[in-house]
């Protein structure tokens, strides 16, 4: 009798803790898929402002991003949708056909990519442009997280660590360097570090890794004339701001002009073609203009949400390769944003990188919101933390 009592208290037991971590998962869900169509609407309403000069000026249609951006977000809901459906561990199945695809994307933008800004980084396809090195993001965490759960119990040699992180990060960034790409180079590398870090593999090595990982950087920054040019603008931009600091300058006025409360939605001065990529890169800068201080610490609020939620999904996930899925698709999506605003803001070098979900980029846009739906179904399947 005392047996059959306890085997029901035990049910009942697991019962209740089922449940409550189907309740913390479906919490996390929410918050996840919240924060994300906020930044989604957020970056409609100021592509429709922000590109609207642009617009006239290059398609006599002041909405002609503002609907490419909406075409972007529909099909972005479907690939979200789809994403969330499909049981992450799918892409442990699909890691290595996926990173083939990748490299397969990146290696004719050399040769007959469009050339904007003297760099090669979209493909021309039906009239659509796209931008591989949005894929490689993914495809770079999903295989890297597949590689290093199979080796998991070999990560204490230098060779089973090295190996797959020397082929699958270097094979990566040798050709977004190529375009030349440094901004989504070091994207990549600070993201397979929070993937590493996560795994199996001695901090102590992996700190050492990073090391190196920046050092490197660094050296590449330094090698070419363009780069010193926006390391200057970055460290002194009023000594030249006519030139390499010109962007940060009209970045800073028209934060300047926002003051707290803004100048009003749709009454952004900075458009006007005085601050070059208002629309994409310097986003950030248009939406501290139009709704001030409020509004951009606003955004700057739903990112750390967003990569709280996200954490707590790497942290709940049911095995391995979710949470060092997880952990990569955060750290791209938190990284990417503090890259991005870091760079209006001054206090990172500008790399033209997208400010997820936000900028104009149909391409970003779409893996952003196929990469939250992957999250999403990590999320759902997560057990206790």
């Amino acid at each position: 009798m005392t047996s059959n009592v306890t085997s029901i208290a035990r049910i009942r037991t697991a019962a209740r803790a089922r449940a409550e971590r189907a309740k913390s998962n479906n919490r996390t869900t929410t918050v996840l898929l919240l924060v994300a169509m906020v930044l989604v609407v957020i970056g409609l309403g100021e592509t429709m402002s922000a590109s609207s000069t642009v617009g006239i000026d290059q398609a006599a249609d002041r909405f002609y991003f503002f609907k490419r951006q909406l075409v972007g977000v529909g099909i972005g809901l479907v690939v979200l949708v789809v994403a969330s459906r499909v049981p992450y561990a799918f892409y442990r199945r699909v890691a290595l056909p996926l990173f083939v695809v990748t490299i397969v994307g990146l290696v004719p933008v050399l040769l007959i990519g469009t050339e904007e800004g003297g760099a090669r980084r979209w493909l021309v396809l039906g009239g659509l442009n796209f931008q591989p090195s949005e894929l490689a993001k993914f495809s770079m965490i999903v295989l890297l997280a597949a590689l290093l759960e199979r080796k998991a119990r070999n990560l204490q040699t230098w060779g089973h660590l090295l190996v797959p992180v020397g082929f699958v990060v270097g094979t990566i960034a040798v050709l977004l360097m190529k375009q030349p790409d440094l901004g989504t180079t070091i994207l990549v590398g600070v993201v397979a570090m929070a993937v590493l870090w996560v795994s199996p593999a001695p901090g102590h090595r992996v700190i050492l890794m990073g090391v190196i990982g920046a050092v490197s950087a660094v050296l590449l920054a330094f090698a070419a004339d363009y780069r010193m040019d926006r390391i200057v603008g970055f460290l002194d931009p009023w000594s030249n701001a006519s030139a390499e600091g010109y962007q940060l300058i009209q970045g800073y006025y028209a934060l300047g002009d926002g003051g707290i409360f803004g100048v009003g939605l749709g009454a952004s001065r900075a458009r006007w073609f005085y601050l070059p990529n208002a629309h994409t890169d310097f986003i950030f800068a248009i939406i501290g203009e139009e709704t001030g201080l409020i509004g951009a610490m606003t955004v700057i609020g739903l990112f750390i949400a967003l990569a709280v939620a996200g954490w707590a999904v790497a942290a709940r996930a049911p095995d391995l390769f979710g949470k060092m899925l997880a952990t990569g698709i955060t750290g791209w999506i938190s990284f990417q944003a503090l890259i991005n605003i870091g760079g209006v803001l001054g206090v990172l070098p500008i790399t033209g990188i997208a400010l997820p979900f936000v900028s104009f980029g149909s391409t970003a846009l779409i893996t952003s919101m196929g990469a939250l739906g992957v999250l999403v179904n990590i999320s759902q399947q997560g057990g206790k933390a």
